[in-house]
């Protein structure tokens, strides 16, 4: 073989060995131009066919030392595109978490959203909730304003972790249960159906493990509206049926007082609501209404506490009855 010849194979040798796509491509050529020969072929470029014809003949006297060294670099390689395969795709998982949509329920409607994991999240009116395009590898993280009911699928290493702007993170592996926490009240609720929560106190890192058919009260520290500067945490038995009423699309006031029957108005039927009298705020109303318009519940207040009202738009002004 000329001096030429050898440096070519060289080359050629020396490419193939720099990556296993160049082996592939070269055992691609070779088959091409055997192909070549045969009838019923389209034949290559003459120029390309003689480029062909030298990287056949550079590698003429090597290729059962490349088929040997193809075989340890693709064994050797396997395992460890295996594992390169395995960590860009959690990494991938990763990085795609980091792209969110959040979803809204204006006030007198309801949402219905479907999260990456096929769990189901029903908000209430006045909520939203943040979620990331794909769960990453570790955790799945949700971000709740307002209120709504989780169904969530069951996966033993893979919690869910709903954050809220109380300070307060809910632990969840796989539950149903219904979780308020809107920004204008001055605790957050969450009723346990079946399943296992743990509520988490994000600046002093003490949980509350909460059991099926239990209720937990968080209270924010004083300037959230907690009292005397500390988080309170009350668990007793729940009251599932008026916690998670707007979900069958029923509206419950038992004993409720004016404050709460007001910001539930808003939400419920996307209205702001004025008293004009502050002694009103002391009156509670118990009630249950599920298709009723505003103006049916406004006239069982009226009835019930002699009040009067007026509806202008969607301002709503409550005041006593001349």
């Amino acid at each position: 073989m000329s001096k030429s010849g050898k440096r070519e194979r060289r080359q050629v040798v020396s490419w193939i060995q720099e990556k296993p796509e160049n082996l592939e491509r070269y055992a691609r050529m070779r088959a091409q131009y055997t192909f070549a020969g045969m009838p019923n072929t389209i034949l290559p470029d003459r120029r390309l066919m003689m480029r062909r014809l030298v990287v056949n003949f550079a590698l003429a006297g090597i290729l059962p030392l490349l088929i040997l060294s193809a075989w340890l670099l693709i064994s050797r390689n396997k395992t460890a595109r295996q594992y390169a395969n395995a960590v860009h795709q959690v990494e991938m998982l990763k990085a795609q978490s980091s792209a969110s949509v959040t979803y809204y329920a204006n006030p007198g409607t309801k949402g219905l959203i479907v999260l990456p994991d096929s769990s189901v999240v029903r908000l209430n009116g006045a909520s939203s909730l943040k979620v990331p395009s794909c769960f990453d590898a570790d955790s799945r993280e949700l971000f709740l304003s307002g209120e709504g009911y989780f169904e969530i699928k069951h996966y033993e290493n893979w919690p869910m972790n709903i954050h809220t702007a109380k300070g307060v993170v809910v632990k969840v592996l796989g539950t149903t249960f219904a979780l308020s926490a809107y920004d204008n009240d001055g605790e957050l609720k969450l009723t346990l159906i079946e399943g296992r929560v743990v509520v988490k106190e994000e600046k002093t890192g003490l949980e509350h493990e909460v059991r099926p058919l239990q209720e937990i009260t968080v209270t924010p520290p004083q300037d959230n509206g907690g009292p005397d500067g500390k988080v309170t945490a009350e668990i007793k038995k729940a009251n599932v049926v008026q916690n998670t009423a707007w979900v069958k699309g029923e509206l419950v006031f038992d004993n409720t007082p004016m404050p709460e029957i007001v910001k539930q108005l808003e939400r419920w039927y996307g209205v702001h609501v004025h008293i004009v009298d502050p002694d009103i705020l002391n009156y509670r109303l118990t009630a249950t209404f599920t298709t009723e318009s505003i103006t049916r519940v406004l006239d069982l207040i009226r009835f019930s506490s002699m009040f009067a009202y007026e509806i202008n738009g969607t301002e709503v002004y409550i005041r006593h009855a001349n």
